[in-house]
């Protein structure tokens, strides 16, 4: 009969990445619990409202609800005090980190809000003056100048606000419990304020190079990604987990903005805020044009690059991000041949679950001959970890 300790060193080979959302099948278990205690909480929530007899949209429904969303923010604290800080439980952890972000997001900015309303006497009217100066003005950087000089100052800045709403619970989190789920997303956050920070002191360039500061801020997540990866080339603490989360978001944000640039290039001309509805890269994608066909060539060899970075640095993050896009990507290239809808998903099916199969069974032999003229020690062994004898 075969011991525990030789099933465990069977199981997992140097070369397999740990799960950095779970540890077992009592994470799942406990996560269970806490979707529905977040759900009476949620349902709670709205009894208690519905009982106040408040009129909606008043400040006192406002405060009402807000005291509401707040307490559910503390309550999440506390319970990820117990199971994250005590007990490491990794996948409720992911679920408490979200639900305490988006919530104490919301109370961040609605206080901003009435700060501005009631502090600083800021009113609808303080837009329309605003926007009056330049009707008779053309788009450019003057006339956003212009109407940015009209604003009061706690107005410009409400984009870096929202950044730092965004971005202080999470970090919070993080430096609390140190949940790698939520290193990623202050990963995220730190990336969005820094945008939103360049929104408020020069918008003009933002919206006119959105394309390019959106391939800017992907490509920054993932190299944030890879310095992680580099302290902990044996992926063996949290540090490797939370580059595994940076990867993660790093991929769509990059790939998305690859594909907004193959469509209206590095900066945005006039013609495209005339006729914004061009804008929408879903849209464009899903028609059956040669622009689809352009569109989806260009994501399967961004993909393509991910799996070449994945390879050379050991992760496998970069291309599961990419995994609908690459789908629906080759879905519309096999859709162009004239193939019937069943012909389409059968073919693309096909494509994709091969791709993934292979990449998994030949990972070791494909990372071994790529890393060949790569260095095996100093910095850029730890970037590209090698791949040991013990590895398939």
């Amino acid at each position: 009969m075969t011991d525990t300790s030789e099933l465990k060193a069977s199981s997992a080979r140097p070369s397999d990445e740990m799960l950095p959302f779970l540890n077992n099948f009592h994470d799942i278990f406990t996560t269970i619990g806490v979707l529905i205690l977040l759900g009476g909480l949620a349902v709670g929530a709205g009894q208690v409202m519905a009982g106040l007899g408040l009129d909606e949209g008043e400040q006192a429904f406002q405060n009402a609800l807000m005291a509401l969303i707040g307490g559910i923010a503390v309550f999440i604290w506390f319970l990820s005090a117990l199971l994250v800080g005590k007990q490491r439980r990794i996948l409720p952890g992911i679920v408490l980190s979200s639900v305490f972000g988006v919530t104490t997001m919301i109370v961040l900015v609605w206080g901003y809000a009435q700060f501005l309303i009631h502090g600083a006497g800021i009113s609808e009217q303080s837009f329309e003056v605003a926007g009056d100066s330049v009707d008779n003005m053309e788009f450019g950087r003057e006339a956003v100048m212009m109407v940015l000089a009209q604003l009061p100052v706690s107005i410009r800045f409400m984009p870096v606000v929202f950044g730092l709403a965004f971005l202080l619970p999470v970090a919070a989190y993080y430096f609390s419990y140190r949940l790698p789920y939520a290193g990623g997303l202050m990963g995220v956050g730190v990336v969005l304020t820094a945008v939103m920070t360049l929104l408020a002191f020069d918008p003009y360039t933002v919206i006119v190079w959105a394309p390019t500061i959106n391939v800017a801020a992907g490509a920054s997540l993932l190299l944030a990604g890879i310095l992680f990866d580099a302290r902990d080339p044996g992926r063996e603490t949290r540090l490797a987990g939370t580059a595994f989360w940076l990867h993660f978001f790093a991929a769509p944000v990059l790939l998305g903005a690859v594909l907004n640039v193959t469509q209206t290039g590095w900066t945005f001309q006039e013609s495209d805020f005339a006729n914004p509805e061009n804008l929408n890269l879903f849209a464009a994608m899903a028609s059956d044009s040669a622009e689809a066909t352009r569109l989806a060539i260009t994501a399967l060899i961004v993909i393509g690059i991910f799996a070449l970075v994945s390879l050379l640095i050991n992760r496998r993050a970069l291309i599961v991000s990419g995994l609908v896009t690459a789908g629906v990507s080759i879905g519309i290239i096999v859709n162009s041949a004239g193939l019937g809808a069943g012909a389409v998903v059968a073919v693309t099916l096909l494509v994709l679950g091969g791709v993934v199969v292979v990449l998994g069974a030949a990972w070791n032999p494909v990372r071994r001959i790529l890393l060949l003229p790569i260095p095996q020690v100093g910095p850029l062994g730890r970037i590209f970890p090698p791949v040991s004898a013990a590895e398939g």
